[in-house]
């Protein structure tokens, strides 16, 4: 795998930000209706217990798989699997349908890029995208840290921690609003145009895992 990832960003190192442009990045992420962030404290000897020092949680929260794209020009498509379902090659077709084309359009790219994920590599899928003649990006396996869509679902995430959802209802429409609200356009340019130092960055680790 890190040769593959190696022999990818050797491929791809001297793309310009303006190729990247052309580039959509997609991905799948699971949003939790709480989320235990970590933190610091400091408390008296022998109170370690004290409820006042206990974060309460659910075993089981309302969760909600989610699938995005972005652009240098900001987010794109976002897409919410039924309750208690996953990603296979049937739903995400009907996914691509709905969302990929239109959306690449609007934001003038040229080449798709997904990850390996077993409903991506699909026949359906792979017909799809054939049959419209969309270009894939052919993505080494295991490389998150070169996926800039990564970044953005760590930030999107924090932010939704933050508003505090109260259901599942309300989980939907927390991510809706973060979504359209508060992913800036100079955020996913600023991410888009990070792949040149991340090949860079791939490269110098000789396949390995990168700070991104």
């Amino acid at each position: 795998m890190k040769a593959k990832r190696l022999a990818f960003a050797k491929k791809h190192q001297d793309w310009t930000p303006a190729q990247c442009g052309k580039v959509m990045f997609s991905d799948e992420s699971m949003l939790q209706q709480f989320v235990v962030r970590k933190r610091h404290i400091r408390r008296l000897r022998g109170t370690r217990f004290n409820e006042k020092y206990t974060i309460y949680t659910m075993k089981h929260p309302p969760s909600q798989m989610i699938w995005g794209a972005i652009s240098e020009h900001c987010v794109a498509g976002i897409s919410f699997l039924p309750p208690g379902t996953t990603m296979n090659g049937p739903r995400y077709v009907e996914l691509l349908a709905e969302k990929l084309k239109i959306h690449m359009a609007v934001h003038n790219c040229t080449i798709f890029m997904q990850d390996g994920a077993p409903c991506h590599r699909s026949k359906v899928a792979k017909t799809f995208l054939a049959e419209n003649r969309i270009k894939v990006l052919d993505w080494p396996g295991n490389s998150p840290d070169l996926n800039p869509i990564q970044n953005l679902w760590t930030n999107m995430k924090n932010k939704f921690a933050e508003k505090h959802p109260s259901s599942a209802k309300d989980l939907v429409k927390v991510i809706k609003e973060v979504w359209v609200k508060e992913i800036s356009q100079e955020f996913c340019r600023n991410l888009v145009r990070s792949m040149p130092r991340r090949l860079q960055e791939v490269i110098k680790n000789g396949g390995g895992s990168t700070k991104y």
